[in-house]
């Protein structure tokens, strides 16, 4: 595979970044920090007590290597008898002595494009590195001592280390927009003075304290206010506790309504639902031509399931056959237990002939459902009466009252069958005839 070309990387990656060579426009003294005023104007400046003094002689030699055309033999002689002097230097000086001597070998290294030499010049910044521990933390971000993380980088990059060519990289960037910033302040607080900003803020704090006065004029009310507001939150969430605590109550009340005209096995309205429901029905359809039926039903031996296979097996067998009737019925028709093994469908606008072919549907149903599952026989049979309203007046007890004689005529015909009350009044009439 073709290598890339560092230098040609580093190219690319210039574009992402600042430009690098702004540092050598900048002024390679230390920075300059206007020493404070006041207590307030500490916050605008920069201590100068740590930033070390450099070498006049070492800071020319930078400024040289930064030109196109360097005398590396005179530049190499000077950095010698600097580095036999190398006790005498403070800390920042053998930093910056260390960064010269790579930007010596790095000029070497763009003219030849000498590997072994890069990685000497990352041993010298490597050294120099190990140095900035002690150095000022502001005094590693001017242009002289940021150099060396642009070397590093260019070099990196050479030994084909991209990921710490561009963590030197993005080093440099962080320190150079510090001593952007720093620089910046440096220059507010120079102009501050320079316009007597003192006075100005003497002003301000006259204005200041007339606006602490408003201010607490403003908590004033603000504490007003607040209370208002307490005393209204009070009183609503009062009235939120009572409304929650009466629908709490009303919810009770439906559901102990509900309860009581629910049968509890089987889920479906009871004795006193069927009745107030049946009267009100009957009521209704005594004035319209629309007929009016009633079907009973009864299960078949349902003594022997409760004595052959307990209370619990017949219970069971009772929820079955509500399921099975109301999946048959139509969505207008009402079903209720009536009691025991007793169940009442009121069917509005069916007259005898509907309501006998809904009732065989039902028989139908039940006979065929396999109950195994429930008890050892696996068939269960019911008998039905079927009852219309006569165009005569009658009540609810009425129409109940000639379903329940069909629903026994259907018992004496041996049961699992349907009968309805208008044959047996037309036969008994034929008869007395």
């Amino acid at each position: 595979m073709k290598m890339i070309n560092p230098s040609l990387l580093i190219i690319l990656l210039m574009p992402l970044l600042l430009p690098s060579f702004s540092l050598a426009k900048e002024s390679p003294s230390a920075l300059v920090v206007a020493e404070p005023q006041d207590n307030k104007n500490k916050l605008l400046h920069l201590a100068a007590v740590s930033v070390l003094p450099i070498n006049a002689e070492l800071l020319a030699l930078m400024t040289q290597l930064r030109q196109t055309s360097i005398d590396s033999e005179k530049i190499e002689l000077a950095l010698t008898r600097l580095s036999f002097a190398k006790a005498t230097l403070n800390v920042a000086e053998q930093y910056l002595l260390l960064v010269t001597q790579a930007l010596l070998k790095n000029k070497a290294t763009d003219k030849g494009n000498d590997r072994e030499n890069s990685r000497d010049i990352i041993v010298l910044l490597e050294q120099a590195t190990k140095l900035s521990a002690q150095i000022f933390e502001p005094q590693l971000h001017q242009p002289n001592f940021l150099q060396l993380h642009l070397i590093l980088a260019e070099n990196y990059a050479q030994q084909g280390q991209f990921d710490l060519a561009y963590l030197e990289k993005k080093a440099y960037l962080k320190k150079y927009h510090s001593y952007r910033k720093e620089k910046r302040l440096a220059m507010i607080a120079s102009l501050e003075q320079s316009f007597e900003v003192n006075d100005k803020k003497a002003s301000n704090s006259l204005l200041a304290s007339q606006n602490q006065l408003k201010v607490r004029r403003v908590a004033e009310v603000q504490d007003q206010k607040a209370t208002q507001q307490y005393n209204f939150t009070l009183i609503i969430s009062t009235a939120i506790v009572f409304m929650l605590l009466f629908f709490r109550q009303l919810r009770i009340r439906n559901k102990l309504i509900r309860l009581t005209r629910t049968d509890a096995l089987t889920g479906l309205g009871n004795r006193s639902a069927l009745f107030e429901h049946g009267e009100h029905m009957v009521a209704s359809f005594a004035s319209q031509p629309e007929e009016l039926s009633v079907l009973l039903l009864d299960l078949d031996h349902f003594k022997k399931i409760n004595d052959n296979f307990g209370h619990h097996a017949g219970d069971k067998t009772l929820k079955v056959i509500s399921q099975l009737v109301k999946e048959t019925m139509r969505s207008r028709d009402v079903f209720y237990r009536l009691g025991g093994e007793e169940f009442v469908a009121i069917l509005p606008f069916a007259d005898c002939n509907k309501a006998k072919a809904i009732a065989m549907r039902i028989n139908e149903k039940i006979a065929q459902h396999d109950f195994s599952s429930l008890i050892l026989q696996s068939k269960v049979t019911v008998s039905i009466g079927v009852a219309t309203m006569a165009p005569n007046q009658l009540t609810f007890e009425q129409v109940l009252h000639c379903a329940d004689l069909a629903m026994y005529q259907a018992k004496e015909l041996g049961r699992n069958s349907v009968v309805c009350y208008q044959n047996i009044a037309q036969a008994q009439e034929r008869r007395d005839n």
